[in-house]
């Protein structure tokens, strides 16, 4: 078996990795390495390629502050311009010797006696280190449903985060199973091909315009020459999705009439694009906006004009050879069926996506499944010494995905920071202000619309098992970045400790 030691660990090269890697660099640490079980960075913009994949936050808000880029094509970056993008960061910032491609994770377990963490790969191969930093992401494990039969099609079954891109759909029976933010994007562009497309909905959802918004090149220029001006235009959006579309989330009382206003313009959307007044009705969702993921689709609904498109709301009752079977008792007929069914965000196999095992050998996911979703800051967690979560639990405060996974790695580097600063090889936090933060969570989480407001019907992933939001912290952006600037480090323990084997090891600049 082979062993290797470096100081710093970090499982995954998506978003997370990417940002943990270049600003541990730029802090001074250079004993860096990343595992990525897939073939390049990027995560799941690397995997994902169905068609018609974009981003649908703002794309001067869905990248890095500190790597900003003017010349974006559009205002929703289409997938394989994220992933570029995702690749030329690392370019740019130097850190592509740091990554191991094609390393499985199988676990992770802390040495008390050693004080290390020993990570193990499907390969064989342990990776010793002082330093552990989950950035496995919470888009990581594909979600299936869970429908009899499945095994018995005979015809051609995929997910759409493992895109099949030599597939002709021209005058086949396709079926989409679902409804969702991937659903939405794909199914249009199916359908000019497809004989016949069927499209399953278990919930509809609420969707508002999305206007093909290009970046001309004069604009862009402009970005590029014009001092201030990107940022001021990212500042725009930032103020816009956080102040205003983060905080109809989790604060329902007072951001209310938006959510309203956002059910209007919806079902304006859903008339004016929609002939059939049936389907139209079907479409409709019967929650309050912002429940489930609501997001923006300017071709998906016209779709359902089409001859040869069908929107099937009866549920799935089994799979056949040849078909799929509804409750109805109705066989349709297909040739390939798509599961557009997401994936399994604060489930048992997502985060992390390995076992992770602290002190007394207790697997991380165990100690959730028995005291709910909590990490101090969305990073730590007590009991799991030198361990780093990037975007854990509670950590999401902002529109964008990337705001959050920014504030997780500057709070995990003022930890290491902080203890290098005094010389010690120990970063734990205080059980009593992990606990603490936890209660004043979950006191806040009446305000959300998720127990505030109608969600009844919604099957939304916002909502775990234990009836917690930990996909959402109930605050805003601006708070916990000047919370994050303060570098407040009195809720952690850090100090030297002595393994059983070896004199009283340092942590040392790199």
């Amino acid at each position: 078996m082979t062993t290797l030691r470096s100081e710093i660990v970090v499982v995954g090269a998506g978003i997370s990795g990417i940002a943990s890697v270049i600003k541990l660099k730029e802090a001074g640490f250079a004993d860096v390495v990343v595992l990525e079980r897939g073939d390049d960075v990027g995560g799941c913009w690397s995997t994902q390629k169905y068609p018609g994949l974009t981003i649908d936050v703002p794309s001067m808000y869905y990248s890095y502050s500190w790597a900003q880029k003017p010349d974006w094509s559009s205002a929703w970056t289409p997938g394989p311009e994220m992933h570029e993008y995702c690749r030329n960061v690392v370019e740019q910032f130097g850190v592509r010797d740091k990554f191991r491609f094609g390393v499985q994770v199988t676990g992770s377990t802390y040495d008390e006696k050693r004080n290390e963490w020993v990570t193990e790969t499907a390969d064989g191969t342990r990776y010793v280190s002082r330093y552990l930093l989950n950035a496995s992401g919470v888009l990581s494990e594909l979600k299936w449903p869970e429908i009899e039969g499945m095994k018995d099609f005979q015809g051609t079954l995929l997910h759409t985060s493992a895109w099949d891109e030599n597939l002709d759909f021209t005058g086949k029976r396709v079926a989409i199973i679902g409804t969702g933010a991937t659903g939405i994007q794909l199914a249009p562009e199916i359908a000019p091909q497809a004989g016949q497309l069927d499209v399953y909905q278990r919930t509809p959802i609420w969707l508002l315009p999305k206007p093909a918004f290009k970046l001309k090149p004069r604009t862009q220029k402009a970005f590029a020459t014009v001092p201030g001006l990107l940022r001021a235009a990212r500042f725009g959006i930032a103020f816009l999705m956080d102040i205003v579309f983060f905080q109809s989330f989790v604060n329902y009382p007072t951001m209310g009439p938006l959510t309203r206003l956002a059910e209007k313009v919806g079902r304006r959307h859903i008339n004016r694009q929609v002939d059939d007044p049936e389907v139209a009705r079907k479409l409709t969702p019967d929650y309050d906006w912002g429940c489930k993921r609501p997001s923006f689709s300017q071709n998906f609904y016209p779709m359902f004009n089409r001859s040869n498109v069908e929107l099937v709301t009866d549920s799935i009752e089994r799979f056949t050879p040849t078909g799929i079977v509804t409750a109805d008792g109705v066989e349709h007929e297909t040739d390939i069926v798509i599961c557009a069914t997401g994936y399994q965000p604060f489930s048992g196999r997502s985060l992390p996506t390995y076992p992770v095992r602290g002190r007394g050998g207790q697997d991380l996911r165990d100690y959730w499944e028995n005291n709910r979703y909590q990490a101090f800051q969305g990073v730590t967690v007590h009991g799991y010494p030198n361990f780093f979560l990037i975007f854990g639990p509670y950590n999401n405060i902002s529109g964008s995905y990337i705001a959050g996974v920014e504030l997780s790695v500057r709070n995990m580097v003022t930890a290491l920071k902080g203890a290098r600063k005094k010389r010690a090889n120990y970063i734990e936090v205080d059980a009593a202000a992990q606990r603490r933060e936890f209660e004043e969570i979950i006191a806040k989480q009446p305000k959300s619309i998720f127990q505030a407001g109608n969600c009844t019907g919604s099957n939304t992933y916002y909502i775990d098992a234990h009836g917690d939001t930990p996909l959402m912290r109930p605050s805003n952006h601006l708070k916990e970045w000047i919370a994050a600037r303060r570098g407040d480090l009195s809720p952690y323990h850090i100090r030297s400790v002595a393994d059983a084997t070896s004199k009283k090891r340092t942590l040392s600049r790199r």
